[in-house]
């Protein structure tokens, strides 16, 4: 599915002398500290550089993607600096890839605590519902991927790891985590869900999944012009072997996955639901999901609704988390795996920094 990426053009970066030492040279990134509770949601040691980059996937009739850089820089201002030059002392850096709205939120974070953040411009955690972005999406940002690797003579070259990379997404970008990480495409279970309605669907949210049908079809036209849809059964995975962790955040998409679409994941994942989601149906959708991904773990903000992402306590909170996820699974170190407990979700987290609780939180799902 990688295909051959053309590189077109990339923001040229200066290099401050005395970068790139032996661990870079090796191939073998410094170890990052492990920082304290409190300290998860704070900017790590890293200051952060931006660099937009783009890339033309030849085989998809020259799609062009755009992306945004987020990495370790040698800066000492708090905010992302433009073209900053970056800090190799621990490179090669592992990668988090998400959409641009999500890579405003996490990227500078987790670039400070020692990763590069790829946000592929152009895709919105606010999709339009199912259409043709739902097999772009997640091709875009495995070539987004493609093109980190291709670098050469750059000083963006030999920063990045791509072969430990993440992918995280918010609500309509959830779904390129989960395809990224090996969820196929059942439409079976999707024409069955869409024709039996499920109980409780309201109007908007059945018109939003089904429709009349045509955007459906705009689906599979599009899966046959890339070769992912087969004739009868599930249809072939997008799953890239460079991702090694996922982090869907009050997502959708069980309605198209079903039980047997997730059943062969094998790739860790860390879900955060909304207790209160929209109109109570987003909610199911994240519980099926979670359900039936093999040995995922789920964070529920439990009360909060599906626009808690706005809420900037909530969001310091899903920093706290998503630093310790990948730091477990991309950083490998264990240290992080003390925050990603029952006993640090519930009873530390909530109570970290002087406004940087939420109301409840829960490790797994919420009562009702």
């Amino acid at each position: 599915m990688r295909g051959i990426v053309a590189l077109v053009a990339l923001t040229a970066l200066g290099m401050p002398a005395g970068c790139g030492g032996d661990d870079a040279a090796n191939g073998t990134a410094a170890v990052v500290p492990v920082p304290d509770g409190a300290s998860l949601g704070e900017p790590g040691p890293f200051g952060v550089g931006t660099a937009r980059f783009e890339t033309i996937d030849r085989s998809r009739t020259d799609r062009l993607v755009r992306a945004m850089a987020y990495y370790p820089a040698s800066t000492e201002s708090g905010a992302p600096q433009r073209d900053a030059a970056p800090d190799s002392t621990g490179a090669p850096y592992p990668v988090v890839v998400g959409d641009g709205d999500i890579g405003s939120i996490m990227g500078p974070h987790l670039a400070s605590h020692g990763f590069v953040f790829v946000a592929v411009q152009g895709q919105s955690t606010w999709g339009s519902s199912l259409s043709p972005d739902m097999i772009d999406y997640p091709l875009d940002q495995m070539r987004a991927l493609d093109a980190l690797e291709t670098l050469d003579d750059h000083p963006l070259a030999g920063l990045a790891d791509t072969s430990r990379s993440g992918v995280i997404g918010y609500s309509y970008g959830s779904w390129d985590a989960l395809m990224l990480a090996g969820a196929r495409i059942d439409p079976q279970h999707y024409l069955s869900t869409c024709a039996a309605r499920p109980p409780g669907w309201s109007d908007s949210w059945w018109t939003y999944i089904c429709g009349d049908g045509s955007r459906w079809e705009s689906v599979v036209a599009r899966a046959e012009e890339v070769g992912i849809a087969t004739a009868d059964g599930l249809w072939a995975p997008f799953g890239d072997d460079r991702i090694k962790a996922a982090m869907p955040m009050g997502p959708e998409g069980f309605d198209l996955t079903g039980p047997d679409g997730l059943a062969g994941v094998t790739v860790p994942a860390l879900f955060i639901a909304a207790g209160n989601d929209r109109n109570n149906e987003y909610f199911p959708a994240t519980t099926s999901l979670f359900a039936h991904y093999p040995g995922a773990d789920l964070i529920t903000f439990a009360g909060a609704d599906h626009f808690m992402i706005f809420e900037p306590d909530a969001v310091q909170q899903m920093r706290r988390f998503a630093l310790a996820f990948f730091g477990l699974h991309l950083l490998g170190a264990d240290g992080f795996a003390q925050y990603l407990t029952e006993d640090f979700v519930e009873r530390t987290a909530p109570g970290l920094g002087a406004t940087d609780s939420f109301d409840t939180l829960v490790w797994g799902l919420a009562a009702p």
